[in-house]
């Protein structure tokens, strides 16, 4: 009885020292990028002009490379309608979301730095004789399109709660939608930025009837921001992502990317303002 416990004792201590050798050949894991401490991202975008259509656009180009930069693979990129992308930003069931405007409500949810400023114009239907804010709003051909999700700068959405007031708000879902209903005369005024227009106004046919104004000349200009979102994302672990986009304002990649879509003179104009 003794020699066949002392030999179930020696079983046992070898599979024990067996086990023991095997745990210390498994590869350590390695410790989480502090970039990306949830793993591969997933990316939202939204259509917006020459900032993203189709899988490409200066927006796609500058998440990758911070990616490259921060060496956080990407798992996924969406093309999400606006309002969508928001929610989802909100939510957690997107990382990254791009070309947002930091307002109030947007950044309870998400940490937003500013890669690019620029300003909104005003482009008109040709049954709009006005050329100046207040003869626009005494028009009785005025109907203000809006894109569901956009915001604009404050004293512009002061306006459109007032046209909305006035049942003159219509709503788009989306940039191609809100242009096909200004050139169809649904609308006869919507707000727009120059890298979303400039792309519909190279058309020679729809330049002639789209009139460009600027309504506010004293107007502040909108800074596009990388948003991220607070449930994927760490203050500390967003600051990284903060740190690299003003590394590549100052190394010039920021302007680089750009000018793979903009005139030279649009790009400039775009990062003239400093990076927060």
């Amino acid at each position: 009885m003794h020699a066949i416990a002392s030999l179930n004792r020696i079983r046992s201590n070898l599979t024990l020292a067996w086990l023991a050798s095997c745990l210390l050949a498994l590869p350590s894991h390695a410790a989480p990028n502090p970039a990306c401490p949830n793993g591969p991202l997933r990316v939202g975008f939204y259509k917006f002009g020459v900032a993203y259509r189709d899988g490409n656009g200066y927006d796609v180009d500058m998440v990758r490379e911070l990616a490259r930069r921060l060496h956080c693979p990407i798992a996924s990129e969406t093309e999400l309608p606006r309002l969508r992308a928001l929610k989802m930003l909100e939510s957690g069931q997107i990382d990254l979301g791009t070309s947002t405007l930091a307002t109030p409500d947007r950044l309870a949810y998400a940490w937003i730095f500013p890669y690019n400023h620029t300003r909104n114009m005003v482009l008109l239907h040709p049954s709009i004789h006005a050329r100046a804010l207040p003869e626009l709003l005494r028009d009785p051909a005025l109907r203000w399109g809006a894109i569901r999700g956009y915001r604009h700068s404050a004293q512009q959405d002061q306006l459109l709660a007032q046209m909305k007031a006035e049942n003159k708000l219509v709503m788009a879902n989306d940039e191609d939608d809100l242009f096909r209903m200004l050139d169809d005369g649904i609308v006869t005024a919507a707000f727009s930025l120059p890298t979303s227009y400039g792309r519909w106004l190279r058309d020679p046919q729809v330049a002639k009837r789209i009139l460009v104004v600027d309504l506010f000349p004293s107007g502040e200009t909108i800074a596009s921001g990388l948003a991220l979102s607070k449930a994927r994302f760490s203050q500390e672990a967003a600051e990284h992502w903060h740190l690299e986009l003003k590394k590549m304002y100052q190394d010039d990649s920021l302007l680089n990317i750009l000018r793979r879509h903009l005139s030279e003179g649009a790009a400039k104009q775009m990062m003239q303002l400093p990076l927060d």
